[in-house]
């Protein structure tokens, strides 16, 4: 077995485990057990606990940019892209397991990265859709920075996971109304004239 599957088989054991028991001070030798290895083969190929949280954390992010990109990409109509790119990471977040289970669990662990120390990850989302979003804004004629948009976008994603869903976003459905609703309402704003 490579270095690189010993590595997989480790954190593909690291999140089951988090899935299934969460943080305790028993986690390392869970894993150990999980993965068939020795606990220095676990330090030796990841880490301690907070360098395996850390990939666990970093593969989650990779599989879902992965996962994200033909769905994100797939359209140059700015309205469509938004709605279906905010629906798809939307659910996509709600059904999966570890990113639940940190939330409800360990707040504390993946609130930061969404929030006061999210510039890396909206720098990642704005490296891969920020051109695309530009396209967009010009055949619309908006003259709109596009990291506005996506940091927008971002933002609306974050809230919409981190605070329970009410029966208007509670199906992809409806959520996807209630987006297309925000950006109909931001385009109403935008062309209401300032009071003078």
């Amino acid at each position: 077995m490579s270095e690189a599957d010993l590595r997989e088989r480790i954190l593909d054991a690291a999140t089951q485990c988090l899935v299934e028991s969460g943080l305790d001070a028993r986690l390392h030798a869970r894993i150990a057990e999980q993965a068939g290895v020795s606990r220095p083969t676990l330090y030796k190929y990841v880490g301690d606990q907070a360098a395996i949280l850390g990939a666990v954390r970093d593969r989650e992010f990779e599989a879902f940019f992965t996962a994200a990109a033909p769905v994100l990409q797939q359209t140059e109509d700015l309205r469509e892209g938004l709605v279906d790119a905010i629906v798809f990471v939307v659910d996509y977040g709600r059904r999966h397991p570890l990113f639940q289970h940190a939330l409800r669990n360990n707040p504390e662990l993946i609130l930061p990265a969404l929030t006061t120390e999210a510039g890396p990850l909206v720098d990642r989302v704005h490296a891969m859709f920020g051109e695309q979003v530009e396209r967009a804004l010009a055949s619309a004629d908006a003259d709109i920075d596009p990291r506005v948009v996506v940091e927008w976008s971002y933002r609306i994603v974050v809230s919409l996971l981190i605070t329970p869903s009410g029966p208007r976003t509670d199906t992809p459905e409806r959520l996807r109304a209630y987006i297309d609703g925000l950006i109909r309402l931001s385009g109403v704003l935008a062309a209401t004239p300032a009071p003078s």
